[in-house]
Formats: structure tokens, sequence, C-alpha cells
């Protein structure tokens, strides 16, 4: 196997038009077909055929195979595909997988987001668009909606299907955060569902359960317990707790119980009305007050 290896120095490498880089099977020319192709005042790059997309890479080290296979660059990496670019400090391309490995201080922004990571694994459609990104270490998607964090995180483009593991962070605006082990998320269906040790807050109050669903659209959630709550100096502990974040609202269900300096209150349902700091409390319902003096309300 012969290696091309081109420096730039201090200075970025523009590629693309030079190289031609596709990640397409075309034919492959053979050095001496290259170097024509390149003309003098190009770099010699042999291996691969002409750009279908495109596809471009600067960097300040390029070293490219002679069998069209595989390329490194290292250094202030920028790749640029048909809807958006990458930095890392390098980058790996793989023609027959379709992939792009890229590693350290990644960061991958187009239309539909942004995603980054420590090591993040892109697979190109035959069109060089993202069909998925495999995020490692740090892993971080953002767009319009929400914004989400983990050890780990796989976007599926053409599924229309995230999932992320590890230290899970979600944030949703305008105030609330969701922590867990897992999250897994249908773009199509805008239903996600987090799921492990599960902590829900705002600014009103925080949640914890075993896991919950997220309808994106109706701006509602379902947290399956058993399920605590703290919210104005009160704790709710329920089997099954309903958000509707549009109305400030909680449903508490499945013999609920709720603590508060002056005493307990045990029903079927409670529902907390956070805007008005109302607690209603409905079905078979019993209160024991211990500390009437308070001037807590």
């Amino acid at each position: 196997m012969v290696v091309t290896r081109v420096c730039a120095g201090a200075a970025t490498l523009a590629l693309g038009a030079a190289l031609g880089l596709s990640l397409t099977g075309a034919p492959i020319p053979r050095p001496a077909e290259a170097a024509a192709v390149s003309g003098p005042s190009r770099p010699a790059l042999p291996g691969f055929p002409q750009l279908q997309g495109p596809l471009n890479v600067t960097a300040d080290e390029v070293v490219v195979d002679n069998t069209g296979t595989g390329m490194v660059a290292r250094g202030h990496v920028r790749l640029t595909y048909a809807e958006g670019v990458a930095t890392a400090d390098q980058l790996r391309l793989r023609r027959g997988d379709r992939t792009a490995e890229l590693s350290g201080n990644v960061t991958i922004t187009d239309p539909k987001g942004k995603a980054s990571g420590n090591d993040v694994l892109v697979t190109f459609t035959a069109a060089n668009q993202v069909g998925r990104i495999t995020m490692a270490g740090n892993a971080g998607v953002e767009n319009k909606d929400y914004a989400l964090q983990a050890d780990h995180i796989m976007a599926d483009r053409n599924a229309g299907r995230l999932v992320a593991d590890g230290h899970v962070t979600l944030f949703s605006a305008p105030d609330l955060i969701v922590n867990g082990d897992r999250a897994v998320y249908n773009q199509n269906a805008h239903y996600g569902v987090i799921s492990g040790h599960v902590v829900a807050s705002n600014r009103l109050g925080r949640m914890l359960g075993d896991w919950m669903e997220f309808f994106q659209q109706k701006q509602q959630a379902i947290v399956h317990g058993p399920v605590t709550a703290e919210v104005y100096g009160a704790t709710i502990d329920g089997a099954v707790a309903h958000l509707d974040f549009v109305k400030s609202s909680a449903v508490f269900t499945g013999k609920v119980l709720v603590t508060r300096r002056q005493g307990t209150l045990t029903a079927d349902r409670v529902t907390i009305l956070y805007k008005t700091r109302q607690l209603i409390a409905e079905g078979t319902t019993h209160a024991h007050f211990t500390d009437l003096e308070s001037d807590n309300p």
C-alpha cells in the first residue's frame, strides 16, 4: 500500500476539489492519472474519485492511502458535507463503510441541530448526508426543542430515533431538567422515555420516579413510581404523576400521601395547581394535623 502524505504546517490544507473526495464506490484513478487531474497547482493525492455531495476536508496534516479506501486528517480538522460542518482534532474517513471517525473536541453542526463528544462516528448516506451519529464521552445533542447530555448517545436520523445512556440530562425549555440513566426519543412520534433513577425539576419543585414518559407536542409527561415530589414545603408520595407543563399542574394517583409540617393527608387523587399554589384532594381523604400554630400556608 502506498501512502500519500500532505503537511500544511500551521496553515490548513483545503482538500475538497483537490482531492475530489467522495465516499462512493466509483472507479479509483491510478496515481499518475490523479496527478494529471490535480494539475501543477494542486497536491497529487491519488485514490479518491470525483465529488458527489460534496464532502470537503481541511486540516494541518492529511494522509491518504493509495488504495482509495481511507484517509486520516490531523490538526484543526474541518469537514464540510451536504448540510453542515464538523470540526475535530482528528478525522479518519473510511470510504467502504461510508463513515467518518472524529476524535478530540468534536462538534457537528447542521440545520437539524448540533452534536458533540470526545469520539464521534458519523455514517453518511449515498448523498453524503448524515444518516447516523454515535457519540461517546461528554456526548451532547441540541436542537430548538431540547438539549441532551450523556456518556453515550446514538442519533439515527433515518429512523428518527435517539438513544442516550449513562448520566443522562435532558433540558427542555423553558426550565425543565430531567436526569436519569437512559433516554429513548422517537422524533416522528414526539415521544420519549427516560428511565433509571429519574429526577425531574424546574423552578416550582422536584419529582423523583422510576421512569418517565414525555409527550413533546402536548407538553405533558407521566412519571411512574413510586413517585415522590417536593413542592411548597410539602412532600407528596404516590404511584403515578401526570404533569401538564402548559397548565402548570400535576395530578397524583394511587394512595397519595401528602406530608407537611402541620400534618399529613391521604387521598385517592391529589392535584397540584402550581400557579395558584392550590392542593386539591379527591376520593377517600383523611387528614391528620399535628401543628395548627404554624404560620406556613
